[in-house]
């Protein structure tokens, strides 16, 4: 069997490895070594570093992947949170609109049927009854616009703060690993 010479990586003593020997103990330092092949030389390189080298590159990999995890979020969510904050209006004031809609309505709903059934009592023509019967059905679909426009609209402010969550746990990931 062949018997090669090599140096500890570590403390430059002389070891002896067979041809075969993939690693090795240096008997001074007491490093574990790697002994490395190439087509001109042969060599050893401490098992610590690599595997220091490799943790590295698991950092580096790590960020990457949350940095595209974060371009791929803000990519799939661009269009909602630009509208989203396009029409950000404080929530009271989303709440006071709401509000005052739907009372407006209810009164315009209201005045319909009292217009339909008053001229009816009063024995109007059906042309006044259908006039204020006309009104409440109007009343009562936008009544349900804005019922549903708000349930609509409290959704995609979920969804929005579900991708702002997400993101900004992504981000503090990502300082994390920048303070290491």
């Amino acid at each position: 069997m062949e018997t090669l010479s090599v140096r500890c990586n570590h403390c430059g003593a002389p070891l002896q490895v067979s041809g075969s020997t993939r690693f090795v103990t240096c008997q001074f330092c007491h490093s574990s070594l790697e002994v490395k092949r190439t087509d001109t030389s042969i060599f050893t390189e401490e098992v610590a570093k690599i595997a220091q080298n490799t943790g590295k590159m698991a950092e580096s990999l790590e960020v990457i992947t949350l940095q595209n995890e974060i371009e791929r979020l803000d990519r799939e969510n661009a269009p909602e949170v630009a509208a989203t904050q396009a029409k950000q209006l404080p929530a009271g004031a989303k709440v006071a609109g709401g509000l005052i809609g739907m009372i407006m309505m209810l009164l315009f709903t209201s005045f319909g049927l009292f217009f339909a059934i008053s001229s009816s009592r009063m024995g109007a023509p059906f042309i006044f009854q259908l006039f204020g019967g006309g009104f409440a059905l109007i009343g009562i679909i936008a009544l349900v616009s804005i019922i549903s426009k708000a349930v609509s609209s409290s959704t995609k402010i979920g969804e929005v703060s579900s991708y702002e969550t997400r993101r900004a746990a992504l981000v503090q990931k990502l300082a994390a690993l920048a303070e290491k």
